[in-house]
């Protein structure tokens, strides 16, 4: 009897595993690290794994080294950068240095110190990066620093680039890189 009862509460135990992870919230919250947050609109949208795809047809996906800095804003719309990453405001173009300039679009999250930046690199860039991380079809590589988490990915005539900044990078910071330009890249001719 006693067997059987031991059996029966490992059922029990397995399937409320399993129900979790099916949920997505109690998996993720289990095996992340704590965070501090600062509302909860940010602690949902940070505990969800993001499930956000999107096919975009080839006649309609944009070259990037033809884009002006205030196109790259348009790359992902709020709503869903805020899903893949945090909360973030309405994104901010800018370019820096000159011959040619660096392009991109700054996405500042709704609270705290974090940011999201989609730039345009001159093509070659893609092997900036330390570590190789596949992003869907596309190779590309990455770089963990002290404040941010970057990927690179080759694409027709330029490199993307993903930024996340926050305080103190993490893994996090690259994960959520890694899923915002393989995001980017359905948009992009590759």
């Amino acid at each position: 009897m006693s067997v059987r009862r031991w059996g029966w509460l490992s059922a029990v135990a397995l399937l409320g595993v399993v129900a979790g992870c099916t949920s997505g919230e109690q998996a993720s919250l289990a095996s992340a690290p704590p965070t501090p947050t600062t509302s909860a609109e940010e602690s949902a949208t940070e505990s969800a794994s993001p499930s956000i795809t999107r096919k975009v047809p080839p006649e309609q996906q944009k070259r990037l080294a033809d884009l002006p800095a205030d196109q790259l804003c348009g790359l992902v719309e709020r709503e869903e950068l805020s899903a893949l990453a945090f909360p973030v405001e309405r994104g901010e173009f800018r370019e820096i240095g000159f011959d040619p300039p660096v392009r991109g679009c700054t996405f500042q999250a709704s609270s705290g110190g974090r940011s999201v930046l989609i730039g345009a690199q001159p093509e070659g860039f893609a092997t900036l990066g330390r570590e190789e991380v596949q992003l869907g079809s596309v190779r590309g590589t990455r770089t963990m620093r002290a404040s941010d988490c970057t990927v690179f990915a080759g694409v027709a005539g330029a490199t993307l680039q993903v930024s996340v900044t926050a305080g103190e990078a993490s893994t996090a910071q690259c994960e959520k890189a890694e899923l915002v330009a393989e995001y980017v890249l359905t948009a992009v001719v590759v």
